[in-house]
């Protein structure tokens, strides 16, 4: 039973990724706004209301989020450092950057935050993965995560 829940996971972060790859193709360029939750106020996503999160492990800096965890949690990615996206108001451009992974994509980065879609999130608006595992998080206008405990 644990196997077929695990291979369902992984299917649905795959469709999840293939729907975002698309709409981006058919976008043409990327952009990232503020999208707004009765329960979580407002947080990063990306041009097509989708939520954007964080994995505290990340520590600001390298993304620690590779396997099945990018398959549940796929990478926010970019062709290149100067292909980034534009940004919506309220968003500041100087906290915007990348990180390589290992496999040499360059992934997305808020206020040194790698950025990653969550596979359970299937339409705009929804932010399923917030507070999972205690682990992942909405990001917030200043690039802080939302619920997150304070590093200390």
């Amino acid at each position: 039973m644990r196997t077929i829940r695990n291979n369902l996971l992984k299917i649905t972060g795959l469709l999840a990724l293939m729907t975002v790859a698309l709409s981006l193709a058919q976008e043409g360029a990327m952009s990232l706004n503020l999208a707004e939750s009765a329960d979580h106020g407002q947080f990063l996503a990306d041009g097509n209301g989708m939520a954007l999160y964080i994995f505290a492990p990340d520590a600001q800096g390298a993304s620690t989020c590779s396997g099945d965890c990018a398959v549940n949690w796929p990478p926010v990615t970019v062709e290149s450092a100067d292909a980034l996206p534009t940004l919506g108001e309220g968003l500041d451009s100087a906290l915007l950057g990348t990180v390589e992974r290992e496999d040499g994509t360059l992934q997305l980065t808020y206020n040194g935050w790698p950025l990653y879609y969550f596979g359970g999130d299937t339409e705009a608006g929804q932010t399923n993965g917030q507070a999972v595992g205690g682990n992942w998080f909405l990001l917030d206008p200043m690039g802080a995560g939302i619920g997150m405990e304070p590093a200390g």
